[in-house]
C-alpha cells in the first residue's frame, strides 16, 4: 500500500526534525512560548535557534507560509552575525518545510547548501546534526524513488554515526535502509535493520524515535510474504501511547492508520474504524493529504465489510480523488481496482467494466515505469551489496579497534596490578629487613650491656657491701681504696655505654667518623706513655659509609689493639694506618715494642674477642709478631659488606 508507505516515511521525517526542538509539551503552548520569547529582540545565536524552533513548530501545524517568513528573517539573521550552526539549522527545516509541501527537488537544493556549511566550518556545525542532516537526504531521494541515491546517504550516516560513537537520533537512518530494503522485495533484510533501529531506539534519550521503530516493525511484520498481524498490532500499540503521550501528530495518525489496517485484516472492523476515525481527525487538521488518503481507502473496505454500502463507497471515491490529486499512480491504480470490484459485488457493473478498464490502461502505462524502476532496483542491489560491505568492514575495524583499547586497557590494568604487587613485596622486604636490622640491634646492645656493664656492675655491687664492713670495721684505708674502685669501674661503664650510643647513632655512619673516633682514643693515651704516634689515612673517602654492626666490630678491634699496644708493647713509636686495597679496607696498627710469642695467646689480651669480631664483618685478621721485634695487626675488610 503505497500510500500508507509512504505515510510512513512522512511520520519518520516528523519524528526525525524534533532534533530541533529541546521539549514538545502541547503545540500551541510550543508556538505561545517561542513567540513570546522571540518578541524579546535581542538578535544573538539564541534568538537564531529560537527561531528555528518557532519554525519546526510552525511545520508540525502546516504554517508554511508563516514559516518562510520566519526563514528568510532566520537566514539574514544567521549570516550577519556569522552562525553556521543556526543557518545550517535553518537550511534543514526549510528542506524539510519543502518535503511537506511535495517539493523534494527544491527541498534537496537547501540540503546541499546546509552540506555545503558542512565543509566550509567543519569546527563550528555540531558534528551529532550530520548524521541527521543525511538521513534526511535520504529521505527525499526516496521520496523520488531515486533509490540507490537513498540508500547510499542513510549508509554514509550510519558509517558517520559509528566513527564518531553518535548514537543520538540515529535510528531513522536504519529505518531507512530498512524501507529501501522492502521497496527492493529484500523483506528479511528489510526485517534485520527494523530490528536494529528498535534495539538502537531503546538507548536513545527520546522516546519519540520508539514511535518510529515500533511503526516500522509492524509494517514489516504485516506487509511481509508470510505476514504476522497479531505480533504487528503489538508493536502498533506499543508506539500509540508514546506518540499520543509527546504529541507527535504525523506519527500518531500513521499509527492510528495501521491499527485500523489490521483490525480490518483481523476481521475486527468496528475496531478499525474507531482508529481510522481518529487519524482522520489529525489527518484534517493538520492537511495530511497522503495518509487521508489512506485512511479512506481503509475506512472504505471496512464500511463494506460491515455492509454500509453508501459509506463504503463515498470513503472508497475519496482515496481514489486524493491519489489522482497528489499523482500517485500506483495507489491510483489499486484504488480504482478495489472500486470496480466493489461494484461488481454491488451488481453496478457498468460502473465496474469502467473502472476495471481504466486500470488495464493504467498497468500499460505503469509497465515503462515498472521495467525502469526494476532496472534502477538491480543497480540498488549492486550498490547495496557495496555499501553493506563496506559497513560490515567499517563494524569489523571497529570492533578490532575496541578489542586493541580493550586488550590495552587490560595490559595497563594487570601492568598496574603487578607493579603494586611487586612494590607491596618489595616494601614488606625492606620493612622485614628493618625489623630484622632493629631485632639484631636490640640483640648487640643487649650482649654489649651484658658483656661490659653486666660485670662491672656485679663488681661495684660486691664492692660496695665490701666497703662498708671496711668502714664498720674502722678500715678507712682500705675502704678508701674500696671506693678509688668503685669510681674507676663507673668510669668504664660511663665509657662503655658512651661507646655503645656512639656505634648506634646514624650520624657516625662513615669512614671518617671512626678515624676520627680511634684518633681521639688513641692520641692520649700514647702521649701518656711518651710514644710517638702517626695516624694515616691513605687518602681514603672520609665520606665511605659503614654499616653499624661493622663500624663497631671495626672499632672495637681498633681500640682492643691501640689498649694492648699502650698496656703491654713498651713501645716508642706507633703507627695505625688505613688504607684502601682494590675492593678492600686495610687496617694496620704497628708498633716498636718488645713483641711477643703468638703461639703462647693469652686469653687476657683480647685477640680471641678481636678475631671473632673480624669474623662478624666477613674480614680477616693478622697478628704477627716475634720478640724483640715489635707488634703487627692487620685487619682486612670488604668493601661490599661495609655498604
Amino acid at each position: 500500500m503505497r500510500a500508507l508507505f509512504f505515510g510512513c516515511i512522512g511520520s519518520f521525517v516528523v519524528a526525525f526534525s524534533l532534533s530541533l526542538s529541546t521539549a514538545m509539551g502541547q503545540a500551541a503552548q510550543q508556538l505561545d512560548s517561542l513567540a513570546n520569547r522571540l518578541s524579546g529582540r535581542v538578535y544573538d545565536s539564541a534568538y537564531v535557534d529560537t527561531q528555528n524552533r518557532y519554525s519546526w513548530q510552525l511545520l508540525q501545524h502546516s504554517g508554511f507560509k508563516r514559516a518562510d517568513s520566519v526563514f528568510r528573517e532566520t537566514e539574514r539573521l544567521a549570516n550577519r552575525i556569522d552562525y553556521p550552526a543556526g543557518l545550517h539549522q535553518m537550511y534543514y527545516n526549510r528542506a524539510l518545510s519543502l518535503y511537506y509541501q511535495d517539493q523534494s527537488a527544491k527541498a534537496l537544493a537547501h540540503v546541499q547548501k546546509a552540506r555545503a556549511l558542512e565543509q566550509a566550518y567543519p569546527n563550528r556545525i555540531p558534528v551529532q546534526h550530520r548524521p541527521m542532516l543525511l538521513s534526511l537526504t535520504g529521505v527525499l531521494y526516496f521520496a523520488n524513488h531515486a533509490y540507490a541515491q537513498s540508500l547510499h546517504y542513510y549508509l554514509a550516516a550510519i558509517k558517520l554515526a559509528e566513527q564518531r560513537h553518535i548514537t543520538y537520533r540515529i535510528t531513522p537512518a536504519y529505518l531507512g535502509v530498512g524501507n529501501v530494503l522492502k521497496v527492493m522485495n529484500k523483506p528479511d533484510q528489510a526485517l534485520s535493520y527494523y530490528q536494529k533501529a528498535l534495539d538502537v531506539s531503546r538507548l536513545e534519550p527520546e522516546p519519540r524515535m520508539r514511535v518510529l521503530a515500533e511503526n516500522h516493525m509492524g509494517d514489516a511484520l504485516s506487509e511481509s510474504a508470510r505476514p504476522d498481524f497479531p505480533k504487528a498490532l503489538i508493536h502498533y500499540l506499543n508506539a500509540l501511547p508514546v506518540a499520543e503521550r509527546y504529541g507527535v501528530r504525523g506519527p500518531l495518525s500513521d499509527v492510528l492508520t495501521n491499527i485500523g489496517r489490521v483490525h480490518l485484516v483481523l476481521g475486527h472492523y468496528q475496531q478499525a474504524l474507531r482508529f481510522l476515525k481518529r487519524s482522520e481527525v489529525i489527518c484534517r487538521k493538520d492537511s495530511l493529504s497522503d495518509q487521508l488518503g489512506a485512511v479512506y481507502w481503509i475506512a472504505g473496505q471496512a464500511y463494506q465489510a460491515l455492509r454500509h454500502y453508501p459509506l463504503a463507497e463515498k470513503n472508497l471515491l475519496n482515496a481514489l480523488q486524493i491519489a489522482r490529486q497528489i499523482g500517485d499512480a500506483d495507489e491510483t491504480r489499486k484504488r480504482m481496482q478495489t472500486l470496480a470490484g466493489f461494484y461488481q459485488k454491488s451488481g453496478r457493473y457498468e460502473l465496474a467494466y469502467r473502472y476495471e478498464h481504466q486500470t488495464a490502461l493504467l498497468n500499460d502505462s505503469l509497465f515503462n515505469v515498472q521495467a525502469a524502476r526494476h532496472t534502477q532496483e538491480l543497480t540498488t542491489k549492486y550498490e547495496t551489496a557495496q555499501k553493506e560491505s563496506q559497513l560490515k568492514l567499517l563494524r569489523a575495524e571497529s570492533a578490532q579497534a575496541r578489542l586493541r583499547t580493550s586488550a590495552i586497557l587490560i595490559g595497563a590494568i594487570l601492568l598496574m596490578l603487578l607493579a603494586g604487587a611487586v612494590t607491596a613485596y618489595l616494601l614488606n622486604r625492606a620493612r622485614l629487613r628493618r625489623l630484622e636490622e632493629a631485632q639484631r640491634l636490640r640483640q648487640q646492645i643487649a650482649r654489649d650491656l651484658h658483656d661490659e656493664v653486666g660485670s662491672t656492675l656485679s663488681s661495684i655491687s660486691l664492692l660496695s657491701g665490701h666497703t662498708d664492713k671496711l668502714l664498720s670495721e674502722n678500715r678507712p684505708e682500705m675502704a678508701q681504696r674500696m671506693v678509688q674502685k668503685i669510681y674507676t669501674d663507673a668510669r668504664q661503664i660511663l665509657e662503655s655505654i658512651d661507646e655503645i650510643i656512639w656505634t648506634i647513632n646514624p650520624g657516625n655512619d662513615s669512614l671518617q667518623r671512626i678515624m676520627q673516633r680511634l684518633r681521639e682514643y688513641a692520641q692520649p693515651l700514647m702521649e701518656s706513655k711518651n710514644i710517638r704516634f702517626t695516624f694515616d689515612t691513605d687518602q681514603l673517602p672520609e665520606s665511605l659509609p659503614i654499616p653499624m654492626d661493622v663500624r663497631r666490630n671495626l672499632y672495637m678491634i681498633g681500640k682492643e689493639a691501640i689498649n694492648n699496644l699502650v698496656k703491654y708493647a713498651d713501645a716508642t713509636e706507633a703507627t695505625v694506618r688505613f688504607e684502601k686495597q682494590t675492593n678492600q679496607l686495610v687496617v694496620r696498627i704497628e708498633d716498636n715494642g718488645k713483641g711477643f710469642d703468638t703461639e703462647a695467646v693469652s686469653i687476657r689480651n683480647g685477640q680471641q674477642s678481636m678475631k671473632r669480631r673480624a669474623e662478624e664483618m666477613d674480614g680477616q685478621l693478622i697478628i704477627t709478631s716475634r720478640a724483640g721485634h715489635g707488634t703487627a695487626l692487620q685487619l682486612t675488610v670488604g668493601l661490599a659488606s661495609t655498604l
